[in-house]
C-alpha cells in the first residue's frame, strides 16, 4: 500500500527554537525555512517550518497550537492514491477493538476563501496528547487550488507539493529517513496498530522495535516517563559534505551534518 512518511512535529522551548530560527546555517544551507500561521475551520497554529526537498519538520513553541506543551510531538504520514485512506480504516477496525477511530476532513482558510485540505485519520484522542500520529490523505480540491500535479501513475507528488510552498532548490536537506522514538506502552501500541495497518513490518532487538517501510524507519524504545518523544530524525542530504559540523541549538535541539546525512537529535 502507498503510505509515505510525510512530515513531523516537535515543541520546543522558545529559547531552543529562535536559536534554530537565526541559524544562519540553516536559513543560507540546510532548509528553506518560514514562519507560518496556518488556519482551519475550526483552529489554528503557528510554527517555524524546515522544508525539504520531500519532506519537513514543523517546530513549535509551547501553546503554538491549542493544548502544547513543550516535548510534545507527533509523525504525521500520507497516502500516495485517492481511497487509500478507506483501505486503512478498515483494517484499523479489525484491530483495535474497542479503540475508537478519530476521521474528519481539515478545511484550510486561504486567500480565496475556505478549501477542502486534507481528510485526516488517527486513533482517536480524548485530548492534545504528548505523542500523536496519523494518516492524511489529500483532498483533490487543493491540489488544484494549488496547482500540484499527480505522478504519472496517479500518486500525490510530496516534492511537487513542498515546491508550490517555495521550497528551495538548492537547500541540502532532501528526505527524513530514520525517527527515533522513545514511547510509553500504551503510545507504542497505538503506533503499531496504525503502522500495521499501514503495511509496516516490525522487528525487535534487544529493547528496540524498528518500524520500516520501503526507505523510511522509526525505531522506538519503551520508556515509562519518556520526556522528549521524538529522540533523533535521521535527514539525507542531497549532497556529499565532506567536513562534519555540529550546530547546538539552546538546551534542546543539535545537529549534526556530515557525509550525506544531517542527524537532529532533540531533549
Amino acid at each position: 500500500m502507498g503510505i509515505e512518511f510525510n512530515h513531523l512535529y516537535v515543541t520546543l522551548d522558545s529559547e531552543t527554537l529562535e536559536s534554530i530560527g537565526q541559524s544562519e546555517f540553516i536559513s543560507q544551507e540546510f532548509c528553506t525555512i518560514s514562519r507560518d500561521t496556518v488556519k482551519t475551520d475550526t483552529e489554528s497554529w503557528t510554527g517555524i517550518y524546515l522544508r525539504g526537498k520531500h519532506s519537513y519538520l514543523e517546530l513549535f513553541p509551547p501553546g503554538g497550537a491549542e493544548g502544547l506543551r513543550e516535548s510534545f510531538s507527533g509523525l504525521g504520514f500520507n497516502s500516495q492514491q485517492a481511497g487509500q485512506i478507506d483501505i486503512v480504516k478498515e483494517k484499523l477496525r479489525s484491530l483495535l477493538g474497542s479503540k475508537e477511530i478519530l476521521s474528519d476532513l481539515q478545511v484550510r482558510q486561504t486567500e480565496d476563501g475556505k478549501v477542502p485540505w486534507f481528510h485526516y485519520l488517527s486513533i482517536n484522542p480524548a485530548e492534545r496528547e504528548a505523542f500523536a500520529s496519523w494518516l492524511m490523505e489529500f483532498h483533490q480540491d487543493y491540489l488544484k487550488y494549488k496547482n500540484i500535479k499527480l505522478t504519472s501513475d496517479g500518486c500525490f507528488d510530496r516534492a511537487a507539493y513542498l515546491k508550490s510552498l517555495d521550497t528551495s532548490e538548492t537547500c541540502l536537506f532532501d528526505d527524513v529517513s530514520e525517527v527515533h522514538l522513545e514511547l510509553t506502552l500504551s503510545e507504542q501500541e497505538e503506533l503499531a496498530l496504525l503502522l500495521q495497518s499501514f503495511g509496516y513490518e516490525s522487528s525487535c532487538e534487544g529493547d528496540i522495535t524498528t518500524y520500516h517501510s520501503h526507505s523510511f524507519m522509526i525505531k522506538v524504545c519503551q520508556k515509562v516517563a519518556p520526556r522528549y518523544r521524538i529522540r533523533k530524525v535521521v535527514c539525507t542530504l542531497k549532497e556529499q559534505l565532506q567536513q562534519e559540523k555540529t550546530f547546538t541549538f539552546g538546551k534542546n535541539a543539535q545537529l549534526n551534518v556530515g557525509n550525506s546525512l544531517a542527524i537532529w537529535e532533540f531533549g
